[in-house]
């Protein structure tokens, strides 16, 4: 993770076209859109969107396809190259990119959905309070505990429900 964020940090300050500038009105620009020039700063969300991706996706990945292909590849380390880089690093590349459009524009809702959640968090609380408290309470009273997990299970499927119709109206 650290390796692909510092990667992402050098890069994209070393090319200024990821960088964002600032207009005069409050929106955000590439440099190359404001005119070409080098800002020689750092995209700050292409940065973190490569180090989740290298923490969690590419570093296990790699760590365990290398493991298992010096141990069950070919015995020569050309073949092993060329079966690395033409059969695995390209569905690799293509999940990647996936991962970094998906992280960044992730992010960038966050704000966005602060406020929608803050809008309706309010009623949700007291519907929960109106919910959850008698499904635990009669699966304790009513139920052996092994069967806690599934019942509370079902209650979560009947409480999605209700969340997911009340998105809707």
């Amino acid at each position: 993770a650290t390796v692909q964020g510092l990667g992402a940090a050098l890069g994209s300050f070393l090319s200024g076209r990821n960088a964002p500038a600032a207009n005069n009105d409050n929106t955000c620009t590439t440099a190359a859109a404001a005119g070409g020039r080098r800002r020689g700063r750092v995209d700050w969300l292409e940065v973190f969107a490569f180090a989740l991706h290298g923490g969690l996706l590419n570093g296990p990945i790699g760590h365990y396809w290398f493991e298992w292909l010096e141990t069950n590849g070919p015995k020569s380390k050309s073949k092993s190259m060329l079966i690395d880089q033409l059969c695995v690093q390209p569905p690799l590349l293509f999940v990647m990119f996936v991962f970094l459009d998906m992280t960044k524009a992730a992010v960038r809702e966050v704000q966005p959905s602060c406020a929608r959640t803050l809008s309706t968090i309010g009623p949700t609380i007291v519907s929960s309070w109106r919910f959850w408290p008698l499904a635990v309470w009669a699966t304790f009273k009513y139920l052996k505990k092994k069967h806690y997990t599934v019942a509370l299970n079902l209650c979560s499927i009947a409480w999605t429900v209700y969340l997911s119709k009340g998105k809707k109206q």
